[in-house]
């Protein structure tokens, strides 16, 4: 048995002896036994409404602190949601579900302490029969309406780019100049209605930005990462 899990332990067996710790010990017990290096996968099966989660080397027995009384599950809670990186792994265009159920799940409470998220970047498309106007992708536009009503305390949020829906952004021309300046624009005016964001980060997981893009994404004050 490590040491977190020891520390585990007696937090459980013995709350009232553990909550007559100083505050600040108390903390960082919480986030030595609670907070991973890496981000949270969240995914959800086709017609579930279950949220599963992967997290590689996480602690045994990690989650044992929300069980132990009212007072530490509350404390815990705090640095579990407020201190992870959530990672919300969607590969059919379902996101806005996986959101929304995973906020269900953990209550409204604890979606507002969530503070580093990860989602896919938005997919802007025209509208058919109207040239030149852009909007965004139905799943997409929820998922950030999603962000701004239940995440008040996101302060980084990081979008992924990968696959072929997002040709347009890896491998913009000059005719793309019109869309690819009205989609970010549409795009930054949805991020900056989340009034806590202060990080947006853009990692391209396919392909590199154009000049273009570069440009632009930066300019809007977004960091362009590239890779894993």
């Amino acid at each position: 048995m490590d040491s977190d899990d020891r520390k585990t332990q007696r937090a459980t067996s013995d709350p009232t002896g553990f909550l007559s710790l100083p505050d600040k010990i108390r903390m960082n017990i919480y986030k030595r036994v609670l907070v991973v290096a890496h981000p949270l996968y969240l995914f959800q099966d086709a017609g579930s409404q279950m949220v599963e989660s992967f997290a590689p080397e996480r602690p045994s027995r990690w989650l044992a602190l929300l069980y132990a009384n009212r007072q530490v599950h509350d404390e815990a809670s705090i640095v579990l949601y407020g201190s992870n990186h959530f990672t919300f792994m969607d590969t059919a265009h379902r996101q806005g579900g996986l959101l929304q159920s995973f906020f269900n799940c953990i209550g409204s409470l604890n979606a507002g302490l969530l503070s580093h998220l990860t989602i896919n970047f938005p997919v802007a498309e025209n509208v058919e029969g109207q040239s030149g106007t852009v909007i965004l992708g139905k799943d997409d536009a929820y998922s950030l309406r999603l962000l701004k009503e239940n995440c008040a305390s996101l302060t980084t949020l990081e979008t992924v780019i990968s696959g072929r829906n997002y040709t347009r952004l890896i491998n913009a021309g000059d005719n793309d100049s019109k869309f690819i300046r009205e989609a970010l624009s549409q795009i930054d005016t949805q991020l900056k209605a989340v009034s806590s964001l202060k990080k947006v980060i853009v990692r391209y997981y396919d392909g590199t930005p154009t000049p273009l893009v570069v440009e632009l994404m930066q300019g809007l004050g977004w960091v362009i990462l590239r890779g894993r």
